[in-house]
């Protein structure tokens, strides 16, 4: 008797596990989200993941609450989020290639493809690579023919060897045959006034930043990112228009979740972020703020920063 009665309870219990998942997925969300950015307030993530809250919150019908916690390149947020509670509450930022430079060069104590579930990003803006008015580039091209000849003869400034600016000169690079001379500075602004006065050749910019610089004629656009030209820059054409496709070009920016949580709760958060994204009033306060809002599917962000996770080893040696 007593074993029969072991037995059903077990079953009762078992069933109630099975059930439980779609009546909290059907339930959720009942509380506020949390977003953990790895970036500090006022970056271009932070403020592109503030400007789509009160989108997604129109959508989930909680509040969307932003929390700052920057530190290791992200690295600090993701760890964060990875060990969070899995229950669709806390939300990571993810943006590439960061994630995908920290994660090649050592930086990330685990593999974010399999402790991570994509979500959808929100964000594509194509990198540009850029020269002064009074250099003698007119095209990428001839910026490697020159490099061909002298190697290393040309001083390119970025944030960093694993940051986006500096990633599009290295996929220059392996693509062409050719180096740069690599210049770090602490930040864009830095680095744009070494190339104004003239102490650098060439640097990697935004597509955002890159627009006004061109208008006034301070810089020239050698290449810019994309699969097609840039609305914003018709008349520069695409890095694969000349010859040389790159293996990074753009930022992405999105959201991420544990890869534990409900599938039925991942569901809800992806179709809440892509109905979001087609909100009439984000897309016009994000086009007010000159960001380039594009919805990437979640299977593409996985399959873009997979393969440039595989490409930055080639070319970035791990941390030691």
């Amino acid at each position: 008797m007593l074993r029969t009665t072991v037995r059903l309870l077990t079953a009762v219990v078992s069933l109630t596990a099975v059930l439980a998942g779609p009546v909290l997925a059907q339930d959720y969300p009942n509380r506020p989200i949390r977003v953990i950015v790895g970036f500090p307030a006022g970056s271009s993530i932070d403020v592109n993941l503030r400007t789509f809250a009160p989108a997604l919150e129109k959508v989930l019908k909680v509040p969307i609450v932003i929390e700052n916690r920057p530190g290791a390149g992200g690295a600090v947020a993701w760890t964060d989020v990875a060990t969070a509670k899995p229950d669709g509450y806390t939300l990571g930022s993810v943006n590439y290639p960061a994630i995908a430079g920290v994660t090649a060069t050592g930086g990330l104590p685990f593999d974010p493809l399999g402790k991570f579930e994509f979500l959808g990003n929100i964000i594509y803006e194509p990198n540009i690579i850029a020269v002064g008015k009074s250099s003698p580039y007119k095209s990428l091209p001839e910026m490697v023919d020159y490099l061909k000849a002298n190697p290393s003869g040309l001083s390119y400034g970025s944030d960093g060897i694993a940051s986006l600016d500096g990633l599009v000169a290295l996929a220059v690079g392996s693509r062409a045959g050719v180096k740069f001379r690599s210049v770090n500075f602490q930040g864009s602004s830095d680095a744009l006034a070494a190339l104004l006065g003239g102490h650098i050749n060439a640097m990697g910019m935004a597509v955002s930043m890159a627009v006004p610089l061109i208008q006034s004629g301070d810089v020239r656009a050698m290449g810019v990112g994309g699969s097609e030209r840039n609305p914003l820059l018709p008349d520069v054409p695409t890095f694969a228009e000349q010859g040389i496709p790159l293996d990074v070009i753009a930022s992405s920016r999105g959201f991420i979740t544990q890869a534990t949580v409900d599938p039925a709760v991942i569901a809800k958060l992806r179709d809440a972020i892509r109905t979001a994204h087609a909100d009439p009033e984000y897309v016009a306060n994000a086009k007010k703020m000159s960001q380039a809002i594009r919805h990437i599917p979640a299977e593409d962000v996985r399959a873009d920063i997979q393969k440039q996770i595989e490409f930055i080893k080639t070319v970035v040696p791990p941390k030691k």
